[in-house]
């Protein structure tokens, strides 16, 4: 597709090809690359170094494991294919700014979105975990109510803040702002604690998952015949292959690791997202665009990066959202009913506020962790479907 002239804007350009980007070195040679190599080459050389040390702390306090180094693996995709091209070209950083202009739905999801991120990785760099709260020494601070809110001292044992006259009813206190839980731990380092699958699920998905499910339905589209068939078909079989059935059977036979569930729920479920880019790729392909740059001799990988992908952005984007959010929920059930993919997911504290303490008594236990979570997986919808409509280049935006 064309972009329109400077000049004169509503008129059409005839596409320009760069000839030196279809030979010659600087057809393999980008920044791109070079920071993929680079930051690949530093994660490998990490993992030898902490496989013959045997030291398992990689950062501040982080101890890491198999799927830390997924984790690493992403982070320098994202960089190389979605920070560098914002830097080699400012006026895209401008225009998307420009879209978001007016859209605060959209930047309100995003803010969210990175701000429970960021936590979870700083929680994450800390290997942080929250200690039972003890009062005088020798009982715990159980069932404390959230400031404004008021519980049966029979019910909350000793009471940190205020009481009523006749001292049956307790008052919340700053001292915990959002309460405590049955087992004395402040619902803050809870929530806080809650948001470390948030750093794996969100960058793992945006890193691998979603680049692979991406190529993946871009070659079988582009290409077809045997290829489409071969990736489709494998496709089709990992769809007949349901996730939760194999985290499950991994789960009673084998081990129960944070990568066991990364690896059935997020690279056992991009099945969905390639047959949606294909079904675009086969659709743009036979787009005038594509046939004119075809017929004066653009490669298939200019054709590939130059015109397909940026016409199948607005359909990989709300589509990746959406598989974040329900890989989000299916931990937070898993971890509601006890199988702890993550230590103190927001789901593990739901089950504990329901099941372990009564629910109208003590409705904060389970209400915060749930309002957190309905908060993050709306949050990913505002950005998917933001995002959509700014990165759609027929502009729609």
């Amino acid at each position: 597709m064309t972009e329109p002239s400077s000049d004169t804007p509503d008129v059409a350009e005839f596409e320009r090809i760069d000839w030196d980007d279809h030979g010659g070195w600087r057809r393999w040679i980008s920044a791109e690359r070079v920071v993929l190599l680079v930051g690949l080459l530093a994660v490998a050389d990490l993992f030898n170094y902490h496989r013959r040390s045997g030291d398992l702390i990689l950062i501040m306090e982080w101890t890491v494991g198999w799927v830390d180094w997924l984790l690493l693996v992403s982070l320098v995709v994202i960089l190389s294919y979605m920070v560098v091209p914002l830097t080699k070209r400012p006026q895209r950083v401008r225009r998307l700014l420009g879209h978001l202009r007016g859209r605060w739905a959209t930047v309100l999801g995003l803010v969210i979105l990175a701000g429970l991120v960021a936590l979870g990785g700083w929680a994450t760099l800390r290997d942080w975990v929250p200690l039972n709260t003890l009062v005088n020494g020798d009982s715990f601070d159980t069932l404390q109510p959230p400031v404004g809110a008021t519980v049966d001292t029979l019910s909350s044992g000793d009471c940190v803040g205020p009481t009523s006259s006749d001292g049956t009813v307790c008052h919340g206190s700053w001292e915990y702002p959002l309460g405590t839980n049955n087992q004395a731990y402040r619902m803050t380092d809870l929530l806080m604690m809650g948001t470390r699958p948030l750093v794996y699920i969100v960058l793992i998905t945006l890193g691998l998952v979603m680049p692979l499910a991406t190529v993946v339905g871009i070659v079988a589209g582009y290409r077809g015949g045997l290829v489409d068939d071969v990736l489709m078909g494998y496709v089709d079989i990992q769809l007949t292959m349901p996730a939760l059935a194999v985290y499950l059977f991994v789960y009673m036979f084998l081990l129960n690791t944070k990568i066991m569930f990364i690896v059935a729920f997020g690279f056992l479920s991009w099945g969905g997202i390639a047959r949606i880019v294909r079904s675009e790729t086969l659709q743009r392909r036979e787009e005038g665009y594509v046939l004119s740059a075809r017929a004066i001799g653009a490669s298939d990988g200019y054709i590939l990066r130059r015109h397909i992908f940026p016409n199948v952005t607005n359909s990989v984007v709300p589509a990746t959202f959406h598989l974040i959010s329900i890989i989000i929920l299916t931990e937070a059930g898993l971890g509601f009913l006890g199988f702890k993919p993550f230590d103190r997911s927001w789901g593990q504290t739901i089950g504990q506020g329901l099941h372990r303490t009564p629910p109208l008594d003590a409705w904060w236990v389970a209400a915060l962790p749930a309002a957190a979570l309905a908060v993050t997986v709306v949050s990913c919808k505002l950005v998917g479907d933001g995002f959509r409509d700014i990165l759609d280049p027929r502009g729609k935006a």
